[in-house]
């Protein structure tokens, strides 16, 4: 009879992941020290003393060798940004150790490593980041980790779509496109199957399942986006990260304050520019962002004489715990509410039965 977590006498399976070798190796020699090696029962006795103890007339003897098995190592994945956390851990489940880089709410375009990111980049199996040189910071640490950690852009699954400064540029904020989370869903379920085979049909499920999950999102922007009028589906935000939402849900860019990149300062000139925009086309109102300071966009407002949005936009990040927009559906559908709302459209309850790994 075997019990559930316990080995009589050894490690039942074989298993694929190179860290869980030396665990069964000591499992192994601990069985063997109590049952093999050692005289078995004998080495057990019939208690703690040297000699015959007096159990009142019934001998006890200790079972041998059964010995609970520590749990299984499990690859360690590290993730850059707060997107590809959320997404690797519905893929991922309990099969594998997912710890995140840049947490929620954070900038990824302005992320200054710390000396722990180093070292976790450099023990990790597996390192999925976005790609497009969205993380231009951790970048370097990525390049030079060791030859054991395998490394997957899963945003560069996706066509990209040029930035506004340059066609030479691509715009890294793939992920505003439900069908293109879908690609990168897919990326990481391959990254995964590749490394641990053993649990590829679990990881392709589980693609699966999400992939339909984003499907009815997906459906579900767009349905929205239709219901403001077509005179005022335009966007102006801080930087220029709702490129694909547009594109995808029938949105105008009307003007950004920054390009692709946070880290970039606006010059008076192209606050200028905006601000003619702006008083040109009378949008309803000018979004900003969790992750970049409405000062500026503030200021471009109030001189263009259109109002600030009451609620910031998720551009590089979901939320954190208690903000409505926790997982990437999450924000997503959190995003779509607060541009719908504010341009004059309305939202029913979103598909939001979303994934937590089976």
């Amino acid at each position: 009879m075997s019990l559930p977590g316990f080995s009589l006498g050894g490690v039942l399976g074989s298993r694929s992941l190179r860290q869980r070798s030396l665990k069964r190796e000591r499992v192994r020699r601990l069985c063997s020290d109590c049952c093999g090696g050692g005289g078995g029962l004998n080495n057990f006795g019939r208690g703690r003393g040297d000699g015959d103890e007096d159990f009142g007339g019934d001998e006890v003897f200790l079972l041998p060798a059964v010995v609970p098995l520590e749990p299984e190592e499990k690859l360690e994945v590290i993730t850059t940004t707060s997107i590809i956390t959320d997404l690797a851990k519905c893929i991922a489940g309990d099969f594998l150790s997912i710890t995140g880089i840049i947490q929620p709410g954070d900038d990824p375009h302005v992320y200054e490593p710390v000396p722990t990111d180093s070292i976790r980049i450099e023990s990790a199996d597996i390192v999925l980041y976005n790609g497009f040189d969205l993380e231009m910071n951790l970048m370097p640490l990525i390049r030079n980790a060791s030859d054991n950690c395998k490394q997957f852009a899963v945003g560069e699954s996706v066509e990209p779509m040029p930035s506004c400064e340059s066609t030479d540029t691509p715009d890294p904020h793939v992920w505003n496109d439900a069908r293109n989370a879908a690609c990168m869903v897919n990326a990481i379920s391959d990254a995964f199957s590749e490394c641990d085979p053993e649990h590829s049909r679990i990881y392709s499920r589980r693609a699966r399942r999400m992939n339909k999950e984003l499907v009815e999102l997906d459906q579900w922007i767009k349905k929205s986006i239709q219901s403001v009028p077509k005179s005022k589906r335009m966007l102006v935000t801080t930087h220029d990260a709702f490129q694909y939402y547009a594109r995808a849900y029938g949105l105008t860019i009307l003007g950004t304050l920054m390009g692709i990149n946070t880290e970039e300062q606006p010059s008076a000139k192209m606050m200028s520019e905006l601000i003619s925009e702006i008083r040109l086309a009378k949008p309803p109102v000018v979004f900003f962002e969790k992750t970049v300071s409405p000062t500026l966009i503030r200021a471009v407002a109030e001189d263009a004489n259109v109002d600030l949005c009451d609620e910031s936009l998720y551009s590089d990040s979901i939320g954190p715990e208690g903000s409505g927009a926790e997982t990437y559906q999450r924000m997503m559908a959190y995003n779509t509410r607060v541009i719908v709302d504010a341009l004059g459209g309305r939202t029913g309850p979103p598909p939001l039965a979303f994934s937590s790994p089976p």
